[in-house]
C-alpha cells in the first residue's frame, strides 16, 4: 500500500512539474510573465487559510519569480537605486505629492523654499525641529523620517 502511494505521489509530482516547469525555472520574459499570471490567478483563489494547498504552490511561484528577479540586472540596480534613496527626502517628497503641496507650503515647518528645495535635492537636511513640526502636522511619527536599515 505505501509503494503504491509513492508511486502515484512521484508520478503526480512529476506530472505537476512538467507541466508547471517554465514557471518553476523561469529562464525568459515570456516564462516570468506567465509566472507572474499564475501567482496573480492563485491570490485571488486561495483561501487565507494555513491548510490550503494553494498557498503551497504560491510560495513555490514566490521563490522561483524571486531567483529570477535577483539574476536580471535592471531588478538588481533597482533594488539597489532604491536602497540608497535618503529616507526623509522619500518621506518629503511623498507629502507633497499626496497632499499636493507646494514648496511654500512648509513655511512654518521647514522655512523658505529654497531651503525646502536644498532638502530635496540632498544638499542639507532636514532637522531634528524640522522632523517634529512635519511629525505633527501630518499625525506622522518621527521614525518614519530615518532610514532604519542604515542602523
Amino acid at each position: 500500500m505505501l509503494a503504491f502511494k509513492q508511486n502515484t505521489l512521484t508520478l503526480s509530482f512529476l506530472g505537476f512539474a512538467s507541466e508547471a516547469s517554465n514557471i518553476l525555472h523561469i529562464k525568459t520574459e515570456k516564462d516570468y510573465a506567465e509566472a507572474l499570471e499564475t501567482i496573480e490567478h492563485l491570490f485571488t483563489e486561495a483561501k487565507d487559510e494555513n491548510n490550503d494547498p494553494l498557498n503551497d504552490l504560491i510560495d513555490i511561484i514566490s521563490r522561483a519569480i524571486e531567483e529570477y528577479e535577483l539574476s536580471q540586472e535592471s531588478i538588481v540596480n533597482f533594488h539597489k537605486d532604491a536602497n540608497n534613496i535618503n529616507q526623509e527626502i522619500s518621506v518629503l517628497r511623498v507629502l507633497i505629492e499626496q497632499h499636493n503641496l507646494t514648496l511654500s507650503a512648509f513655511k512654518d515647518e521647514i522655512g523658505s523654499k529654497s531651503l525646502v528645495s536644498m532638502i530635496l535635492n540632498g544638499k542639507r537636511n532636514l532637522t531634528k525641529e524640522h522632523i517634529a513640526k512635519l511629525s505633527e502636522r501630518f499625525n506622522l511619527s518621527p521614525a518614519i523620517f530615518f532610514n532604519l536599515r542604515a542602523i
